[in-house]
């Protein structure tokens, strides 16, 4: 089992319709509404992707990511770090760039 978290996931994206155009909203593991997009038609098959729905989508599996870059840097960078091998310069900075998201995700300056 995963430990708890202050987010109340998994969260999980709903599409509904204000009876012309449709929007998405994002909802926690208790049901509770998150966020909301702005009005869009579902695109059709060979339709771009409005905006909209693309930044609905990365809102609903956030914490999904999040989870997933905690686990890659214990799982390699740090774990490197760990029994002292060193890192690369890409390494290094994909490291700052991964703590940097997860601090902005906790709410703390990055």
């Amino acid at each position: 089992m995963t430990e708890p978290t202050p987010y109340c996931t998994p969260w999980s994206l709903h599409f509904e319709s204000d009876g012309t155009e449709d929007y998405g909203v994002v909802r926690d593991a208790a049901r509770h509404v998150l966020a909301e997009s702005s009005t869009f038609w579902l695109p059709q098959e060979g339709d771009p992707t409005p905006t909209a729905l693309a930044a609905i989508r990365l809102m609903a599996v956030a914490p999904r990511l999040l989870e997933a870059l905690h686990y890659l840097l214990a799982e390699t960078v740090d774990m490197d770090l760990k029994y002292g091998i060193g890192l690369s310069e890409g390494e290094e900075e994909a490291r700052g760039m991964a703590l940097s998201a997860i601090a902005a995700a906790a709410g703390e300056d990055a």
